[in-house]
């Protein structure tokens, strides 16, 4: 069975690491017959100091299912068209709205004061901050709007006009998401590992995995979630390893 998880709120909860005791039980799946997937929003870049030791040779989705590396390379990866980044930059450029754009390890970066997750970006260094232009693959945008919400409504609209990106607005967070069309955490894990899985997750982005798992497990209380989990757990390190185990041994 394979097992996909999720990582910030579901086994990090700091932004920079992982507890020994989920590192341990997760390195315990093939000898349950089991298969780890990460698979995050993150870039794989940005989990380098997560991952530790033999967990980075284990396949990371990232950037919300538009990559895929599979022991430290790169197989595969979903790109935005080029004239629909050219309008989503040329939009940002006008209201003078802050974007993050990712990649495979590089990024772009308008307003960085108002990116709320800017501390947990390359804190290995790996990466160069280019000119949006120089961007080779631009895989994931996101727009933090909040101190620009009056414009959403209208940024959204013109962006769906394009019809070859995934938009999602995450409420609490107040950022627009970016993606390739039809490029989700689920589609790229169905895409390339098939439709068995265990899901653990915590937030809007795992929506479409729980949709799709065999099984699904909510670490947390995010309320737009808990329609699609079939339990929800607390984040408490010990209680989400025990409950790992649990499945491992289930499954």
């Amino acid at each position: 069975m394979k097992f996909v998880f999720d990582l910030d709120g579901t086994l990090c909860f700091d932004g920079m690491t992982m507890s020994n005791d989920l590192q341990k039980v997760l390195l315990t799946a093939p000898k349950y017959g089991h298969e780890i997937i990460f698979a995050t929003a993150r870039s794989y870049r940005d989990c380098l100091s997560i991952l530790e030791g033999e967990l980075r040779k284990l396949t990371v989705v990232g950037l919300n299912g538009g990559e895929v590396f599979q022991d430290g390379h790169l197989v595969s990866q979903y790109t935005i068209p080029s004239h629909a980044l050219r309008t989503i930059v040329s939009y940002c450029d006008i209201y003078n709205l802050p974007y993050f754009i990712d990649d495979t390890f590089n990024y772009a970066i308008q307003n960085p004061e108002q990116i709320p997750f800017l501390s947990n970006v390359d804190p290995l260094n790996k990466a160069r901050i280019l000119p949006v232009h120089e961007l080779n693959e631009p895989i994931k945008v996101v727009i933090p709007l909040v101190e620009h919400e009056d414009l959403r409504e209208d940024l959204i609209f013109n962006l769906n006009k394009l019809e070859c990106l995934d938009l999602s607005y995450h409420d609490i967070e107040r950022c627009l998401y970016i993606n390739p069309k039809g490029v989700t955490k689920a589609s790229t894990v169905l895409n390339h590992f098939g439709k068995d899985f265990v899901a653990f997750g915590n937030d809007q982005n795992d929506i479409s995995l729980f949709k799709n798992a065999i099984y699904g497990v909510q670490i947390g209380d995010y309320p737009y979630l808990k329609n699609f989990a079939d339990e929800v757990i607390p984040a408490i390190n010990a209680i989400i390893a025990e409950k790992i185990k649990l499945l491992f041994e289930k499954f």
